[in-house]
């Protein structure tokens, strides 16, 4: 019986170690299958009088509810990376709130955004952002059956 246990117990640990060296590169063949990369130039908006933020809209719907895989560059008056300082309306994800600007200014940005690809369904794109979950979530229930199989639960 221990020597059952132990080998159950080894062939577990095994299979979590192969999960977690190939999860990352799961993770970037789904969201590679997924999503498409996007860029938007020349987005204008203005800041008024005591505010130190605008919006601009995307022309199409961010793949992520937040600004993971974003990049928000201001072109003018400057150039800066004001990615750290945006946020993303999750509701809709084509309204990106821009921040740590100057009062009464007019800038443009260039966005670069995901976006999910045209040829993925809505039901498949939900399996490719669950996928890594998916994964871990069986590999817990094979151990679960594993191990009360191997000690006769059921």
């Amino acid at each position: 019986m221990l020597k059952t246990g132990l080998s159950a117990v080894l062939s577990i640990g095994f299979g979590f170690a192969i999960l977690a060296a190939m999860l990352p590169d799961i993770v970037d063949r789904s969201e590679t299958v997924r999503t498409n990369t996007s860029q938007e130039t020349g987005l204008n908006c203005s800041t008024g009088v005591g505010e130190m933020s605008c919006d601009v809209t995307l022309t199409a719907m961010h793949a992520y509810p937040n600004t993971t895989a974003m990049t928000v560059t201001e072109t003018s008056p400057g150039s800066a990376d004001r990615t750290a300082l945006s946020s993303l309306n999750a509701s809709d994800r084509t309204t990106l709130s821009v921040g740590g600007l100057s009062a009464s200014t007019a800038y443009t940005f260039t966005v670069d955004f995901a976006v999910v690809d045209s040829n993925v369904s809505g039901s498949l794109n939900q399996l490719l952002a669950s996928l890594p979950l998916l994964l871990v979530v069986g590999l817990l229930a094979i151990v679960t059956f594993a191990v009360a199989k191997t000690f006769s639960v059921f």
